[in-house]
């Protein structure tokens, strides 16, 4: 197999074209150009056989003629009979000690890196790809060659033009993590694309992970139905808002603690002409879970929204994309024949109405926690989240929630997060309220993610709220 030249230890690439040259001397055929497709057809086994490389090139000495390379494996006095009689057969001369220089334009990232690095050491050339930023998670045995394999992922990458490495974990408040410059230019403004909508943001100061695109698909396509209400209590700047939105036709009330988040949550909002269907907001996740039910069914915000309806499309639009068509199918845990209390519609002048004649309450489909380290902690704001409200919310039609959360309980992940999840909502999670244990992703060696989709059990949510307080205090007191 073919390698670069080694370079252990280098730290910097300097001369690269020079290190990292690599010339084979060749045996070739000097062949007029017509009889370029006969030689490839007799000549296979012998034929240059290396990557990327044509086994035909031009005679540099010759406009009516062209070199065919021979496998490098053959040397002068090693030309198989074969080749010799072709050679006579069309009076073809020899060529002997061609050059052919395989420079570091020609190495792959890989192939560079691990004649670079310690032979203990693996190659780390996987990133994220957050719009122009390379991520980068090198462990502390791979800091002193950190600089360098930033270049090596820059050169070998020409979307990349910021390779960045994170220097510590995440902010559990926040959710971002700082990160330094190791190659390229320093801007973190990504842009990008996912699910039919644009993002922008800055990768410093708010949490992004393009590994979760799946996730987020699979939530929106699978569980919302076309106009669902949706509450997003831990938004970040709109992954899942977003596409609800705008591939299902949901109304997203959208949240996040993070002011940068918020602000590019707004940003998004706008830039995809969503303000009518998705609202953001910046406050604590429990009082969000509150707030938001009241704020839904105000008239106020609703003609808000509803003021910023898109113009209509031209008459001679309408081609269904196929997320149009996504947001016709049946939404996963939601039976076709069960009626959806409260389902909403546009009106004629754009506001969103009940479709229940028996009340003009609104409530929110689903819920979406999306803060794997401590979204079970916030379960408890939907004890009692329905009180007084039997009537108009029945059983049947209480909210689905979907919490993200992390496991090393390796041998039981489901079961462990079955119970937490009943700790922090304060009752217990039957059976057949349990629509989903996803497994999202291993994120490191024993500790996976995972999401918890379940109905909110009529215990927690009709409950009086004061014994959720009661309940506190008694636990503090313990």
């Amino acid at each position: 197999m073919l390698n670069p030249p080694v370079n252990k230890g280098l730290l910097s690439l300097g001369d690269k074209q020079r290190l990292f040259t690599r010339t084979l001397s060749l045996v070739a055929l000097r062949v007029p150009a017509a009889l370029c497709n006969r030689a490839m057809q007799t000549l296979p086994p012998h034929l240059l056989d290396i990557p990327r490389i044509r086994s035909v090139v031009q005679d540099p000495l010759s406009l009516t003629s062209k070199l065919v390379l021979l496998n490098d494996a053959i040397s002068s006095d090693s030309v198989p009979q074969s080749v010799r009689d072709f050679a006579a057969e069309i009076n073809a001369d020899f060529v002997h000690d061609f050059p052919l220089n395989l420079e570091y334009d020609y190495w792959t990232a890989d192939q560079i890196l691990r004649s670079i690095l310690p032979d203990e050491l693996n190659v780390p050339s996987s990133f994220e790809l957050i719009g122009h930023i390379a991520h980068m998670n090198l462990r502390k045995e791979y800091l002193p060659f950190k600089n360098i394999v930033g270049e090596v992922i820059l050169d070998k990458n020409h979307y990349v033009r910021t390779v960045v490495n994170k220097t510590d974990s995440i902010d559990h408040t926040f959710r971002f993590f700082k990160m330094e410059v190791i190659a390229g230019e320093d801007d973190f403004l990504a842009e990008l694309k996912e699910s039919n909508c644009k993002f922008k943001f800055d990768f410093s100061k708010v949490y992004w992970n393009s590994c979760l695109q799946t996730e987020h698909d699979r939530l929106v396509s699978r569980f919302f139905a076309k106009k669902d209400l949706v509450c997003d209590v831990m938004a970040g700047v709109g992954p899942f808002a977003l596409p609800a939105a705008k591939n299902r036709g949901c109304t997203v009330f959208a949240n996040d603690l993070n002011p940068e988040s918020y602000k590019w949550l707004e940003s998004n909002v706008k830039d995809n002409k969503l303000g009518h269907l998705v609202r953001a907001y910046n406050m604590d996740g429990r009082d969000f879970v509150r707030q938001s039910l009241v704020d839904l069914n105000l008239p106020d915000i609703q003609a808000e929204m509803a003021a910023l309806v898109p113009s209509a499309p031209s008459r001679g639009s309408k081609k269904k994309t196929k997320n149009a068509k996504d947001a016709e199918q049946p939404a996963e845990g939601v039976p076709a024949e069960e009626p959806k209390a409260m389902a909403s519609e546009p009106s004629s002048n754009g506001l969103l109405e009940a479709t229940k004649p028996t009340s003009t309450f609104r409530f929110f489909q689903h819920y979406v926690m999306n803060l794997p380290a401590t979204a079970l902690e916030f379960l408890d704001a939907f004890y009692g989240l329905f009180h007084g409200r039997e009537s108009i919310v029945p059983v049947s039609s209480l909210p689905i929630i979907h919490c993200h959360c992390f496991s090393t309980v390796m041998e039981d992940l489901e079961g462990d997060v079955h119970k937490r999840a009943e700790k922090y909502l304060g009752c217990a999670i039957p059976a057949e309220n349990i629509i989903k244990i996803h497994r999202v992703r291993d994120v490191a060696p024993k500790k996976e993610m995972l999401c918890i989709s379940f109905r909110l059990p009529a215990e927690a949510a009709y409950a009086n709220p004061r014994s959720s307080e009661k309940r506190k205090h008694d636990d503090t007191a313990a």
